[in-house]
């Protein structure tokens, strides 16, 4: 700010702005003092492995602890393969003494849903993370109906139809007792053949 432009200030703004414009006063001392830091800095950091951050360490003794850090490093990975393998061979052992279980069978099951005016329909459950993106469903020959099957082990599953991106349980399946989100679910009862 020049003189013209502090005009208009109180008497007491323009006086600090006076103070704080003049030169501070540096002792020789201090100055001289300063000087000899910044060439020592500078002159330490010019010879290798000296200076901010570096660490100066004889070649051996890095040599040294290179070797060290590896031999470390195999005897870890050593016993941890070694863990493996006989973890590998408990189990091995364990499926050759058990009888074989009977193939969990799957079965198709056919979802389906009268949404004349929807643009989107898909379905979610516990049978696919509740993924909206994961199972969508196919418009009918009719234009009336949404259809999609979903091969499912035996099992109870909640789930809703998500209907241009709004949930809506089956209106033709029995509810689920209670949603932790408050949105009423629809029960399936998978059973085996």
């Amino acid at each position: 700010m020049n003189d013209a432009e502090t005009d208009g200030l109180p008497a007491q703004l323009n006086s600090a702005l006076r103070i704080l414009r003049e030169e501070a006063p540096v002792r020789d001392a201090w100055r001289a003092s300063s000087l000899e830091r910044l060439r020592d800095a500078t002159v330490r950091r010019v010879q290798p492995g000296i200076g901010p951050g570096r660490w100066s360490m004889r070649p051996t003794v890095a040599i040294a602890a290179g070797l060290a850090c590896a031999i470390v490093g195999a005897a870890a990975t050593m016993a941890i393969l070694r863990s493996e393998r006989s973890e590998t061979a408990s189990l091995a052992s364990e499926t050759r003494a058990a009888p074989l279980a009977a193939p969990v069978s799957v079965l198709p099951v056919r979802f389906s849903l009268d949404a004349p005016a929807a643009t989107t329909v898909s379905i979610v459950g516990d049978f696919n993370g509740w993924n909206p993106v994961a199972l969508p469903m196919r418009r009918s020959a009719d234009g009336v109906r949404w259809e999609i099957d979903v091969v499912l082990p035996p099992g109870r599953y909640s789930y809703a139809f998500v209907v241009d991106g709004r949930l809506s349980p089956d209106p033709r399946a029995p509810r689920a007792a209670s949603d932790d989100f408050g949105m009423p679910n629809s029960v399936l009862m998978v059973r085996g053949s």
